[in-house]
């Protein structure tokens, strides 16, 4: 296949992630919200469960290292949205899981960055301070969860990329798994709170169509990911995901109403770049 259509199917894949996370933002009940999107990725890991072999005994315990830094993530994400602007918290939670990642690799791998790396870190820092400051203090309880967010970001990906390679060429079974256990919590929270199945369903028909949708077009924007890694480099796909932050600026100022001013756009380019220098300097 040619560069483009893929170049333009990354593309895609970062606007339907920003868009997902968009909704969530402006859900009334984000709890609600996140515990609806995990139905449909409950049922996918089902299928896959059944239709793939077990994973490999050693990456049982990563699998479910990576569930629960995924749960995590997901309860750090909606007391983020909570207490912060989408254009703000996004960018930060986006943009600190590079850097985390970049000092894993040091600690655990010995990997010295490149000049370009170290030069994409300074530009992810700058970026991050800017969104994070208001005046000259920090705007109140919403940077400090959107780095939590990242961190758990950082997490679940450095795990997961252990044990995907461990998983002797099996890794959509670890998937699957880490998937399922993930989205258990999460629908049986909802479940409980709102009193069983029927309860769950008990909204607006708009509300839960945009849920659902939600829930099938994070995994697909995954998967679309998956797809292009076969067409291009590593560091090109993951460096071209990272445009999801400058979507979720527009999108909280086209769709949320937030305010888009020079300076918020040079930070998100800021930690976009930086992002992009870290993953090609790999």
């Amino acid at each position: 296949m040619t560069t483009t259509p893929i170049v333009l199917l990354v593309l895609l894949s970062a606007l339907m992630h920003a868009t997902w996370n968009a909704f969530l933002h402006a859900s009334p009940d984000r709890l609600w919200q996140v515990g609806m999107m995990a139905v449909p990725q409950l049922l996918a890991a089902l299928v896959g469960i059944a239709l793939l072999p077990l994973p490999p005994m050693p990456v049982w315990p990563l699998i479910l290292l990576s569930a629960c830094a995924q749960v995590a993530y997901t309860a750090a994400l909606i007391r983020a949205y909570r207490v912060g602007e989408f254009g703000q918290i996004y960018p930060i939670a986006r943009g600190i899981s590079p850097l985390l990642i970049s000092g894993a690799a040091l600690l655990l791998a010995g990997e010295s960055p490149r000049w370009m790396a170290v030069l994409g870190i300074a530009c992810i820092c700058a970026g991050i301070l800017s969104l994070a400051l208001r005046g000259r203090r920090l705007s109140g309880d919403s940077v400090p969860a959107a780095l939590l967010t990242g961190v758990f970001i950082a997490a679940y990906t450095i795990v997961d990329g252990f044990g995907v390679r461990m998983s002797n060429g099996n890794g959509f079974a670890y998937i699957a798994w880490a998937y399922l256990f993930a989205s258990v919590p999460l629908v049986g929270a909802v479940w409980r709170w709102r009193g069983g199945w029927r309860g769950m369903f008990l909204a607006p028909p708009r509300r839960v169509g945009e849920a659902l949708g939600a829930g099938v077009v994070a995994p697909c924007a995954y998967g679309m990911v998956v797809f292009a890694l076969q067409y291009l480099p590593m560091g090109v796909v993951s460096a071209l995901r990272e445009s999801s932050a400058i979507f979720a600026v527009l999108l909280g100022w086209i769709f949320l109403g937030e305010k888009l001013n020079a300076r918020r756009l040079i930070a998100c380019c800021l930690v976009v770049g930086g992002a992009v220098l870290i993953k090609l300097g790999a």
